[in-house]
């Protein structure tokens, strides 16, 4: 995969977690949403950026021009999202939805698939898929 697709499906998934932030009506749904898209943000820029400077080595100025794009879609998506907001709870639902559809899709179809195709470690990084799920699955139900 290219890092302008990487770039483009990760900036078309922030964009749906702000429209999923956007669309919340108490501060504490706010305030736990935030949180999550800052720290899942971070792995997703840092993938990011280490695709785009292991492709253009030597051209930091494109780099920096699609890390700022990508970095402009959340904000983009919470302002959409505040736009509809009073639209009714379909919305927030169809959005949440969609938000964490395109982030499974793109774990599964593109990094985990690129991942396991590199030889060398391949039961690590099985053993850290796994540990992965299982932590995400343990938070899930402590809600």
């Amino acid at each position: 995969m290219t890092p302008f697709i990487l770039m483009i499906a990760l900036s078309v998934h922030s964009i749906f977690e702000g429209l999923a932030l956007g669309l919340q009506s108490d501060m504490a749904s706010v305030m736990n949403m935030l949180i999550a898209i800052c720290i899942h943000k971070g792995a997703a820029s840092s993938s990011l950026g280490i695709s785009l400077v292991k492709t253009f080595p030597d051209n930091f100025r494109l780099c920096r021009q699609l890390v700022f794009c990508f970095s402009c879609a959340t904000p983009l998506g919470v302002g959409i999202g505040m736009a509809v907001a009073n639209a009714g709870d379909i919305y927030e639902i169809v959005f949440s939805s969609i938000a964490a559809g395109s982030f499974v899709y793109i774990a599964c179809s593109e990094v985990v698939v690129e991942e396991f195709s590199i030889p060398g470690n391949r039961y690590w990084k099985l053993l850290a898929f796994l540990l992965g799920a299982t932590v995400i699955t343990c938070l899930w139900f402590l809600d």
